[in-house]
C-alpha cells in the first residue's frame, strides 16, 4: 500500500463520524433540493446537455488550435500569455510577476487550480501577504484549512464553528447570525483588498477566437479584487478555452444551475485584456497550465474528463464523498471527477487507491451538465490500473484465487476449513476495510446440497 493510499484510509477513518455526515449531508441535501428548483428553467435539460456535451467535445479535439488561437488574440488585446508545464512553473512564474511589481500583499480568488498548485502555501513561504476574497475562503485562511468543496470550501464547518473562528480570531460577538457574519468577513476583505497590486484568480472559460477570460461568481469580490488591483494574473488548465462567445449562452446557465440551483450567477464578468481606460488592472497575464492534462489527454476514453466545467455537482450527490469528506483524496479535485483525474494526471501508483473509492451508481453521470460517463471512465482507469500493475497486490492476488476457484467445481466444493484458511490468508483491513464483517461460508456448497435433494 503506498503512502496516499495509507493516508486516504486514515482521513476517511477521521471523517468516518456521525456529526460530519449530518453537516455535509444537510448542505449537500440544501444543494439537491436548489438543483430541483433549477431545473425548472429548462423545457428540455437533456437537449441542453447534449448541445454542452457537443460544444466542449469538439473543443477538446481542437485544443491546440483554440489555445494558440487565444494566445494570438488575447495578445493582440494587449494582455500577455504565458506557459507553466507545472505547479512549480506556474509558481515561478507568479512570483516572478509579484517580484517584478514589488508587490507585498495579494489577493485571490476560491479557485481549484490555484489549490492544485498550491498558492497559499507558496506565498506564505515568500512572506507575500494573501487576502482570500470569498467569505468561506477567509475562514478557511483564518483557521488554517484546506477547501472541502469546489464549490463550498467550509461545506465541512458548522454555522457554530464558523463564529468559533472568527470570535477566537477577531473578537467577533459569539452569538453572530450568519448575515453579521458574512457582513464581518466583507468589511474585513474590502479593507485588504486595496492594498493588494496583484489578484491571482482562476477562470471558469476562455474564449479562444476573443481572447477573453470568463469569470462567474455571486459574491462579487473577484471583480471587486480584480478592477482595483495594479496587475491581475489568470492561472487556468489548458481545457478552459472555448471557441466563441456565443457559447456561453449554453455554458453560463448550465453551469449556474448545476453549482448552485439558479438561472444564472450574480456576477458574470468578461475580461479581454487590461483596461484601457478607467478602473482596472493595467497589465494582465493569463498562465495557461498543463500540469498533468497532457498526459491525460493522452488516454482516448478518459481525456473526456477534460470538458469538465468544475460546476461540483458531481461531488455533491457522490455518496463516497459524503461519508468521506474532502480531505481524504489527497489533491484538489475531489469527488467523481477527481478519482478519474488525479491518477491520470499525476503518478499513477501514488493514487491507484482512488479508483476503489467509487460505488459506480453512475449520480454523477446522471447529473454531469456536460454529460461526462465518470462511472464509465472510473472502470477504465481500473482496467489500466490493473494493466500497469499498479493496484493493491494483495487485493490483486484474491481475486486471482476468487478466479482461481470458480474455474473449477472441485476447488468450490473444498472443505470449509481450507476456504476459510484461504480467506484469512488474502482477505485483512487493507482489502476488506475495518467497517465491515466478513460474510460466513455455508457449511455446503450449491452443488453438494443438489446432489443430497431428491428431486
Amino acid at each position: 500500500m503506498t503512502n496516499n493510499a495509507k493516508l486516504f484510509n486514515e482521513a476517511a477513518e477521521i471523517a468516518f463520524d456521525e456529526e460530519h455526515w449530518q453537516k455535509i449531508n444537510y448542505s449537500t441535501g440544501c444543494y439537491e433540493s436548489s438543483f430541483v428548483r433549477g431545473k425548472v428553467n429548462y423545457r428540455n435539460m437533456d437537449l441542453e446537455k447534449q448541445r454542452a456535451y457537443t460544444l466542449r467535445n469538439k473543443s477538446v479535439m481542437k485544443l491546440e488550435k483554440l489555445l494558440v488561437d487565444f494566445e494570438t488574440h488575447f495578445n493582440a488585446n494587449g494582455g500577455k500569455v504565458l506557459w507553466a508545464r507545472n505547479a512549480n512553473d506556474a509558481l515561478s512564474l507568479i512570483y516572478e510577476i509579484i517580484t517584478m511589481e514589488r508587490a507585498n500583499a495579494v489577493s485571490r480568488s476560491n479557485s481549484m487550480v490555484l489549490d492544485e498548485i498550491g498558492l497559499n502555501d507558496f506565498l506564505e513561504r515568500k512572506n507575500i501577504a494573501l487576502t482570500e476574497t470569498s467569505v468561506s475562503r477567509f475562514v478557511l485562511q483564518t483557521a488554517h484549512q484546506k477547501s472541502y468543496h469546489p464549490l463550498a470550501p467550509a461545506i465541512h464547518l458548522s454555522k457554530e464553528e464558523i463564529n468559533a473562528v472568527l470570535t477566537e480570531n477577531f473578537k467577533l460577538k459569539p452569538d453572530s447570525n450568519a448575515k453579521q457574519m458574512v457582513n464581518f468577513v466583507r468589511f474585513k476583505t474590502s479593507n485588504t483588498i486595496k492594498e493588494a497590486k496583484v489578484c491571482i484568480t482562476g477562470a471558469n472559460f476562455l474564449l479562444s477566437n476573443e481572447g477573453g477570460v470568463v469569470l462567474t461568481e455571486n459574491e462579487g469580490n473577484i471583480l471587486k479584487a480584480s478592477s482595483q488591483a495594479k496587475v491581475h494574473i489568470v492561472v487556468a488548465g489548458l481545457g478552459k478555452v472555448i471557441p466563441n462567445l456565443d457559447d456561453l449562452s449554453v455554458m453560463l446557465p448550465l453551469l449556474s444551475s448545476h453549482a448552485t440551483g439558479q438561472s444564472m450567477a450574480a456576477y458574470n464578468s468578461i475580461t479581454f485584456g487590461p483596461a484601457t481606460e478607467g478602473n482596472g488592472p493595467s497589465v494582465m497575464y493569463v498562465i495557461l497550465l498543463d500540469n498533468g492534462r497532457s498526459q491525460l489527454l493522452e488516454h482516448e476514453r478518459q481525456r473526456q474528463v477534460i470538458s469538465c466545467i468544475h460546476c461540483g455537482a458531481c461531488v455533491s450527490v457522490c455518496p463516497i464523498y459524503k461519508n468521506v469528506g474532502g480531505y481524504t483524496y489527497g489533491s484538489s479535485h475531489v469527488g467523481p471527477m477527481g478519482t478519474v483525474m488525479t491518477p491520470l494526471m499525476n503518478d499513477l501508483k501514488d493514487f491507484a487507491h482512488l479508483t476503489s473509492a467509487c460505488a459506480l451508481c453512475g449520480r454523477c453521470t446522471e447529473i454531469c451538465p456536460v454529460k461526462i460517463p465518470l462511472d464509465d471512465l472510473m472502470i477504465e482507469n481500473r482496467r489500466f490500473v490493473n494493466e500497469e500493475k499498479a493496484g493493491n497486490s494483495r487485493l490483486d492476488a484474491m481475486f486471482r484465487l476468487m478466479i482461481w476457484h470458480c474455474k473449477s467445481r472441485k476447488k468450490l466444493d473444498s472443505p470449509l476449513f481450507m476456504k476459510k484458511l484461504e480467506l484469512k490468508r488474502f482477505v485483512n483491513a487493507q482489502t476488506w476495510g475495518t467497517r465491515r464483517t466478513l460474510p460466513e461460508f455455508a457449511p455446503k456448497s450449491f452443488s453438494q446440497i443438489w446432489k443430497e435433494t431428491d428431486l
